[in-house]
């Protein structure tokens, strides 16, 4: 399996968003395809079972109106606007659409039940007949066993070192799986790091730079200078946000400090 695309371009998170292109809408997403960034992305599936481009589980944030992705059909979903803005969340179908090879993309399966295949299974599925190049990530363990046992695209295991936090309940399940020992149970072919561990004086820092020469390391969400040079001590490449596209350009090749054994090319 060769996956180094993955570490070729940094990684737009979800879209180019900027004050006038919304997080995972369609104009986000062609402005990174216009600069040559591959794109992260989240998918959930609606209650009519049709996959959606959106992070959040609650729509309250980004479309204003507070209620879970899973509990409302697409028309429902296609009648609120992103943002305060006239775009529309877009459907897997819709954006694979769009980006038709031209940039690679990192996909995002979204729910915590490690026992819950649905979200996964409809993705790959989805993917029967996608030419381009896409990779799976997800902070469900169960999500990413699935994937690596039924499908050849590469699959990432998403980690974060932060405690539960009392007011989201999926960052119950998503701290627990997030650690860096879950990894090395389910050996993805890459790990994508929380960046905001990375200048914190964490043992399991120690763990990651170990673990990078023999798994290719990807740190989120980088939005500073400053995490810049944090993600050239510990990673293969970023997901970032809120970076001028042309910074972001000029730090290719700055990265990827910690050789993997087996570099992806080679798996």
């Amino acid at each position: 399996m060769n996956f180094q695309w993955l570490f070729d371009r940094p990684i737009a998170h979800r879209g180019l968003h900027n004050s006038e292109f919304p997080e995972n809408s369609m104009p986000a997403y062609q402005n990174a395809i216009s600069h040559n960034f591959n794109i992260e992305i989240d998918v959930h599936l609606s209650k009519d079972g049709r996959l959606v481009v959106f992070h959040d589980d609650n729509l309250k944030r980004v479309c204003g109106v507070d209620k879970k992705v899973k509990d409302c059909t697409l028309e429902e979903l296609k009648s609120y606007g992103l943002a305060g803005t006239d775009h529309r969340m877009p459907t897997f179908e819709e954006f694979l659409q769009l980006v038709d090879g031209k940039v690679g993309i990192l996909c995002e399966i979204k729910g915590v039940n490690p026992l819950n295949s649905s979200i996964v299974k409809a993705t790959i599925e989805a993917l029967t007949n996608y030419k381009g190049h896409i990779a799976l990530q997800s902070f469900n363990c169960g999500a990413v066993k699935y994937a690596l046992k039924h499908c050849d695209l590469p699959v990432g295991e998403l980690l974060t070192w932060r405690s539960p936090d009392s007011k989201k309940a999926r960052w119950f399940p998503a701290t627990w799986m997030g650690k860096l020992w879950i990894s090395n149970i389910i050996k993805p072919h890459f790990v994508a790091y929380d960046i905001y561990a990375c200048n914190r004086n964490l043992s399991e820092n120690k763990w990651l730079k170990k673990g990078a020469t023999k798994c290719p390391v990807i740190v989120w969400t980088v939005n500073s200078e400053e995490r810049i040079e944090d993600a050239r001590k510990y990673a293969n490449n970023i997901i970032f946000e809120k970076l001028d596209p042309e910074y972001v350009e000029s730090c290719i090749g700055t990265f990827m400090p910690y050789k993997c054994k087996k570099l992806p090319s080679e798996y």
